[in-house]
């Protein structure tokens, strides 16, 4: 929480209000901690391994991007753009505009958008105080907008943004609101098995990555994929609740998604521990959902031949790495192939099962 008065504000929506503030104030805001970094509104943390082996969770951003608009600035070849910070709607803001313009408040700041901004400047504030540059921050001013909302518009708001920006495919889903198969995967990181390993950030899952097997890209594009019938939201929620279930079952099943060291191990030679096989994963569950007693016939997951060096991927969905190993196909075409011989393989699995 903090305590900040913007100056010669303008109201220009029920929670919207807009001024002009300069790159000193900005920078000062940012190295005093009034306007703050929320991964949940903005690209997420990722896990930084220091030298004693602790890990700690940090912002996602980009150095290069910084120094870029850091060098351009100093430069005097920068061209200000809008600055949108959030005050967080939370039920303990206070807000108020006064008859002066001045908007006062009293609650989190977060940035919205413009991280990569700010964080140029309080590079250039804290050069300035050490005496290695002498640069006016205040000739550089930002038109910035005030919002005043909760985390899930904050997120809609940012899902707006990154239609212009590199960030993956996994982040901009995972602002999607909208989307039926996104908010099916949103219910499964927080009432199954998959909660703490749903990659938030990333397109893939780094190899020491202990902890995520699934991307939430995957998830969503997987879902879509296999259940293309899927039509309302109340349909998504009574999906999402079979598939909690079925991925707590999976997961318990299959020791390659809950010890790293046999997944680590199993993805040398098999897909049976790889990201891209939940597109796999939930073209089986779409064969089970209707079977009362489906849990008894997960099982037949070890029958299927998921070697990653079987003639029937290769090409489709394998291709010969460097060396003996192996690189994963993945595209559109490519998980449809992959979903489709699944749910066949397991369908004649489950026919043979139970003739």
């Amino acid at each position: 929480m903090a305590e900040y008065v913007f100056r010669d504000v303008n109201q220009i929506g029920e929670k919207e209000y807009q001024t002009v503030i300069d790159g000193q104030e900005l920078a000062e805001m940012w190295r005093d901690g009034v306007i703050t970094y929320n991964p949940e509104i903005q690209r997420g943390t990722k896990v930084k391994r220091g030298k004693d082996n602790t890990e700690t969770e940090v912002a996602v951003f980009s150095k290069a991007n910084v120094k870029k608009i850091y060098t351009s600035m100093l430069s005097g070849q920068y061209f200000t753009d809008m600055i949108t910070l959030n005050i967080l709607a939370d039920g303990n803001e206070k807000i108020e505009l006064d008859d002066e313009g001045n908007l006062n408040v009293d609650g989190e700041v977060n940035i919205s958008d413009g991280q990569h901004r700010i964080r140029a400047l309080a590079t250039i504030l804290e050069g300035n105080e050490k005496g290695n540059l002498a640069f006016d921050l205040s000739e550089l001013k930002f038109p910035v907008k005030i919002t005043n909302y909760d985390i899930q518009t904050a997120q809609q708001q940012f899902h707006q943004f990154s239609l212009g920006l590199k960030i993956s495919s996994s982040r901009a889903e995972y602002f999607n609101q909208t989307g039926l198969a996104n908010i099916i995967v949103r219910e499964l990181m927080k009432n199954s098995d998959l909660a703490g390993r749903v990659e938030v950030v990333r397109n893939s899952i780094p190899k020491k990555d202990e902890r995520h097997i699934v991307t939430f890209a995957t998830l969503v594009n997987a879902i879509e994929i296999v259940y293309k019938d899927l039509e309302t939201r109340v349909q998504a929620m009574e999906l999402s609740k079979y598939l909690a279930e079925f991925f707590n079952e999976l997961i318990n099943f299959i020791p390659e998604l809950h010890n790293y060291e046999k997944r680590a191990q199993s993805k040398e030679t098999s897909l049976i521990g790889e990201n891209f096989m939940f597109y796999g994963y939930v073209a089986i569950s779409k064969v089970l959902r209707e079977k009362e007693n489906w849990k008894e016939y997960l099982p037949l997951i070890n029958e299927l031949d998921l070697s990653k060096g079987s003639k029937q991927w290769y090409g489709d969905v394998i291709k010969r790495g460097k060396g003996k190993g192996y690189t994963i196909v993945n595209n559109n075409e490519s998980r449809k192939t992959f979903a489709n011989k699944i749910e066949k393989m397991f369908k004649k699995l489950l026919n043979e099962k139970t003739a």
